[in-house]
């Protein structure tokens, strides 16, 4: 309901009201996504096909949505309500298509400085950096070649839309009760914090996530590490996971005697999808490379990120500790202090009882500390916290509820009552 309601307002002033598309598509649009959310919550009322009720609203409210804004750029050859960073994406992967690295490069020479959000204000810090990591770019650049080579438009959302079903389709699959599985398709969904129709990259590192809960729970835990390692290589938020997951395949290997080979083919699924897309980047450019994906968010370089949000910065700002916006200040002591305790005690009740929903649960906790002292915390990081913390309850219950999983995730008990 709260998710629901949120985005059905989140849809009118964004298409409903006409702004974008236009009295009649924009209302069309709007009007699909409350029909859906009728047949939905007639299908929660009946106790009948929810998931496909709930299934038919996602395609209202992120999918038609999405097509409707590409069809309106391939239109109109403008990015209307397109993320910044999508667009930004696509004009990294035209210039390393041209043999140029996408980091260090000046975006205020290319079309992004023309970008209907730069247009008419200062010229944002952001223009001078490419934050994300090479696995944003990689991931669709075959497509992008093949449309550029057929001379067919392209827009970075289709990948974003095929990755979103890929995700959605995982969900259904867990081996859960269809309310686990419903409250986590909507909370990745129906959350408009996630911008999904505008391009909003968080979906390529929440899938990844996702996939490896599903391997966990079908017992695949080399598939499931390596996941866990895809995800860290296309955001930084999911490293936090690493370390946690990495003790929880420890103590699985150590319970189901592993051999040696299984156990550090484990690890290494954790650590090489990121090492194997950074590294040449990071050695193609080392300084550029840092300047980009560190110092600019961290605020240490001359064209700072500025400071914003709903963390401990803002009331820094508003207290006057810190000057300005654009000031720096070590936020990432106060980051380090903050979540070095939450990741510690985490480990320990990993160690202790080593179940995929704890290691989601304070890998989670300490990146919300990590995120809450940082310099800026955006909406989707919000989003994508609440998200993770869903997942991990729902993972925690879904187990549960079911006995699977591999055997750490079950409560081992004798006598009478395990029996009966």
């Amino acid at each position: 309901m709260l998710f629901g309601s949120l985005s059905l307002i989140s849809g009118w002033l964004w298409f409903g009201t006409g702004l974008f598309l236009g009295n009649g598509s924009g209302l069309a649009v709007w009007g699909l996504s409350c029909a859906a959310t009728v047949l939905a919550a007639l299908a929660l009322l009946r106790r009948r096909l929810q998931l496909f009720g709930l299934a038919a609203l996602l395609l209202a409210t992120v999918v038609v949505p999405t097509l409707a804004l590409m069809a309106l750029r391939w239109k109109t050859g403008a990015p209307i309500l397109m993320h910044d960073g999508a667009y930004q994406t696509e004009q990294a992967m035209r210039l390393l298509l041209g043999g140029l690295d996408p980091y260090g490069v000046d975006y205020t020479t290319t079309s992004m400085r023309l970008w209907h959000w730069y247009v008419n204000t200062p010229i944002d810090p952001s223009l001078y950096h490419y934050v994300y990591p090479p696995a944003v770019f990689l991931l669709p650049l075959p497509v992008y070649a093949l449309a550029q080579w057929l001379g067919a438009p392209f827009d970075i959302r289709l990948v974003e839309l095929l990755v979103e079903v890929v995700t959605a389709v995982a969900i259904i699959k867990l081996p859960w009760r269809w309310e686990w599985r419903y409250l986590v398709l909507a909370a990745l969904f129906l959350d408009p914090f996630f911008y999904l129709a505008q391009g909003r990259n968080d979906i390529l590192f929440l899938a990844p996530i996702v996939l490896a809960v599903l391997a966990w729970e079908r017992d695949r835990p080399l598939l499931a590490s390596l996941a866990f390692g895809a995800a860290a290589a296309f955001k930084p938020f999911a490293v936090f996971f690493l370390p946690l997951v990495a003790v929880l395949v420890w103590r699985r290997a150590r319970a189901e005697q592993w051999s040696a080979a299984r156990w550090l083919t484990a690890m290494a699924g954790l650590v090489l999808p990121g090492l194997v897309t950074i590294a040449p980047f990071f050695l193609w450019n080392p300084g550029a490379y840092w300047a980009d994906t560190v110092s600019f968010v961290a605020g240490s370089d001359a064209h700072r990120y500025p400071i914003q949000g709903y963390g401990f910065s803002q009331v820094l700002l508003l207290l006057k500790i810190v000057p300005s916006p654009g000031a720096y200040f070590p936020f990432s002591i106060l980051q380090v202090l903050g979540a070095l305790p939450a990741f510690a005690f985490g480990i320990r009740r990993v160690v202790a009882r080593p179940t995929l929903a704890r290691a989601l649960w304070w890998a989670t906790a300490t990146l919300t500390l990590f995120l809450f002292f940082s310099r800026f915390v955006n909406d989707n990081y919000l989003a994508a916290v609440l998200f993770l913390a869903v997942l991990a309850g729902a993972t925690g219950r879904g187990a549960r509820g079911y006995g699977m999983g591999h055997q750490a995730d079950r409560v081992l008990s004798t006598g009478p009552a395990a029996a009966a």
